[in-house]
């Protein structure tokens, strides 16, 4: 398990086109998936230049091979950096430079290529001292440990993302301590008790904040976090192959919703998302 306690100019380590998630820009933002690292970073570059700013990132690995889902949006003038395709050693090296530069960790997405760990990251430059915590390289006991003892520190679980290395899972995780709103977490789920939490919950008044779908030993698996409040409309989705996330994408986007987090992951060999969308 490693610790992590945050480019100055926003620009990759190595990025897309592949699919195209729907409209290419949906006015303030943008959206692509299926994409291989040079496609990743071919739209990363034409997206930057055209005013638009990394909001979520997610690497996957198909047949051994990493893939990418990304969401660009317009707005803000906070400086930020990315970076994919690193090895955990890599990440610990950007991650201290970074934070030694004023910069927090806002979302990381592990992956696996050729049996190890990748991460894609995202960092951003944030007033304000509050506290913060970042894990990677988790196995389950080692996340679940992890999270008990920050959460009785009064830090909140803000961000995770679990994935699949030589057959098993592992987690990377961000924390900020304080916050009142309620929230819940969960991980380790299947599909039906992914959908039974997600029911419970939401009828609770909670809303699904992030998820990440993995497979272990062949089944998918979900790790998740809802916050409780908010009343605009929103629609969540999971286990969709490609065809059906573009289908379902290109059917809640015409409804005007917007992609905020996607995650893809690999059941069997083959690509499955799971997403997030609201309205304005």
């Amino acid at each position: 398990m490693k610790k992590l306690s945050i480019l100055v100019k926003p620009l990759l380590a190595t990025t897309a086109i592949a699919l195209m998630c729907g409209p290419a820009l949906a006015a303030t933002w943008a959206a692509r998936h299926g994409m291989t690292s040079a496609q990743y970073q071919q739209r990363f570059d034409q997206y930057v230049s055209q005013g638009y700013r990394l909001s979520d990132v997610s690497g996957y690995s198909i047949n051994g091979k990493p893939k990418y889902a990304a969401i660009w949006s317009q707005g803000r003038s906070v400086p930020w950096v990315a970076r994919h395709g690193m090895t955990s050693a890599q990440y610990q090296q950007k991650f201290d430079q970074y934070v030694g530069q004023g910069y927090q960790l806002v979302d990381v997405s592990g992956y696996e290529s050729n049996g190890q760990a990748l991460y894609a990251a995202l960092w951003q430059k944030r007033r304000g001292t509050t506290p913060w915590q970042a894990r990677h390289g988790m196995s389950a006991s080692q996340y679940q440990q992890t999270f008990d003892v920050l959460v009785g520190k009064g830090y909140r679980l803000t961000h995770v993302s679990a994935y699949n290395v030589a057959g098993k899972a592992r987690f990377a995780a961000i924390w900020r301590k304080g916050g009142n709103a309620q929230w819940k977490a969960h991980h380790g789920m299947t599909s039906s008790q992914y959908q039974a939490k997600f029911d419970s919950l939401v009828s609770q008044g909670y809303r699904l904040s992030t998820v990440s779908g993995y497979e272990v030993n062949g089944i998918a698996k979900y790790a998740a976090l809802w916050v409780k409040g908010g009343s605009s409309p929103w629609q969540a989705r999971h286990g969709l192959s490609s065809a059906q996330y573009q289908q379902t994408f290109n059917q809640l986007t015409s409804q005007g919703y917007r992609l905020t987090h996607v995650s893809g992951y690999e059941v069997n060999g083959q690509a499955r998302y799971a997403a997030i969308w609201r309205k304005s």
